[in-house]
């Protein structure tokens, strides 16, 4: 349902669960010069607003409303970052005499987004400043984290466009750049321009919520954005081993991949990512972890969106040839069929039990929605996904291996220097 040119509304007909959940997901292209700010806009959300001024006064409002849950969050899909704003609350039949806050938190949300506290040309200075020093100390905190730190080179290693190798969360300079001004900005073009999608789930007056969001006062955007993400193989592959203080090394392998999400080849791409490293009896798992007892952890993940499959481990440093020459074996045999019909089977039956589960959570529902918006006719439903892996075969795991060729390595070399 559109409500304005870049504005849609969609209704997820539910009495599934006890609570409604309403998300407004604001997105835009991926850009240095922006995903910063919008970090810091999305915590700002958080923190207080011209009615309810302190985060104190948000928390009580929110008690009022029957303990309704309010968040922020920011994520990416290939050159997409997306900024979601999502408050869920009790449905009116599990409230006295059938009461529907469905108006009330809406009030609250258009309070949130569009009401900021704001001084002069920027946002108050005040709760700026507090959230800018909160996102620069979890940035270094992140930095520490090794895993964090290999994700982050690794990405630069791989992705030749630049925003694909900026994280989520933006960069420790890039925040230190941001002012109370800049960010207002930011957030100023977010109302006027980022493709806005508004998902209402649970049993609501549709009419009454449209007329609501209308009176939000959207204007016209027409936003061109990319969510995925290809680029060339290179027969040259990317190396890069640096030294870090740190008791365990780290191991990223990186692949590019020539299957897009839902193509004819999807759903064996799942299955073979579930033999490789998804599950506790996958390859990796169990012959690089358990029989030769060469990683602290290991796995893999594909990253469809933007093209990639990696495996991660984390390891001692003088094993790394040794790590390095068992992932390829793992690979070459899923390419060479060397799998027995029993590991395909449990595979299988593990991806559908996980999608099973997963139908039971308001977020995958919502995001089910968003890939068929986004996606069309491309995506599948549930039902028909389920069925899709059921018939995946030993010759289509083989057939997809074929598209999945190493393109970087990273190597962070613990030192105990």
């Amino acid at each position: 349902m559109k409500l304005q040119e870049g504005v849609d509304l969609h209704f997820i007909d539910t009495d599934q669960f006890t609570t409604n959940r309403i998300r407004i997901r604001f997105a835009a292209e991926m850009s240095e010069a922006t995903v910063a700010g919008r970090v810091l806009v999305a915590n700002i959300f958080e923190m207080g607003n011209q009615e309810f001024q302190t985060a104190q006064a948000v928390r009580r409002r929110l008690a009022e409303l029957y303990g309704a849950q309010f968040s922020t969050s920011v994520s990416k899909r290939g050159r997409v970052h997306c900024v979601d704003v999502t408050i869920s609350y009790i449905s009116p039949r599990h409230l006295p005499e059938n009461e529907d806050i469905t108006v009330e938190i809406l009030d609250f949300l258009y309070t949130c987004i569009f009401r900021p506290l704001k001084k002069g040309r920027g946002f108050d200075s005040q709760i700026f400043e507090v959230e800018k020093t909160n996102l620069i100390n979890f940035l270094q905190s992140e930095i520490e984290d090794n895993f964090y730190h290999a994700d982050v080179e690794m990405s630069k290693l791989f992705y030749k466009d630049p925003s694909l190798q900026i994280p989520r969360v933006g960069r420790l300079d890039l925040v230190e750049k941001e002012t109370a001004e800049s960010t207002f900005q930011i957030y100023r073009n977010m109302l006027r321009m980022d493709k806005i999608d508004i998902f209402v789930l649970g049993k609501v007056d549709r009419e009454q919520v449209k007329r609501k969001l209308e009176d939000f006062g959207f204007t016209y955007r027409n936003p061109k954005l990319e969510l995925e993400y290809h680029q060339e193989y290179s027969n040259i592959t990317q190396e890069k081993i640096e030294r870090k203080q740190a008791r365990q090394s780290i191991l990223e392998l990186a692949y590019h991949l020539q299957v897009v999400y839902n193509d004819v080849n999807y759903p064996a791409l799942m299955v073979f990512n579930g033999l490789l490293g998804a599950f506790s009896h996958s390859k990796l798992f169990m012959n690089v972890r358990e029989k030769e007892s060469l990683a602290y952890t290991i796995g893999s993940q594909v990253s469809i969106f933007s093209g990639m499959l990696k495996v991660y481990a984390g390891i001692s440093r003088e094993n790394r040839l040794r790590v390095m020459k068992l992932i390829s074996k793992q690979l070459l045999d899923l390419k060479c069929g060397k799998f027995t019909e029993e590991e395909l089977e449990l595979t299988k039956n593990m991806l559908i039990h996980s999608a099973t589960l997963a139908q039971d959570r308001q977020n995958n529902l919502i995001e089910q929605v968003y890939n068929q918006v986004t996606l069309g006719n491309r995506n599948l439903s549930w039902l028909d996904w389920i069925e899709a892996i059921k018939s995946v075969s030993i010759e289509d795991v083989i057939r997809v291996g074929q598209m999945i060729n190493l393109q970087a390595v990273y190597f962070m070399e613990g030192t105990e220097e």
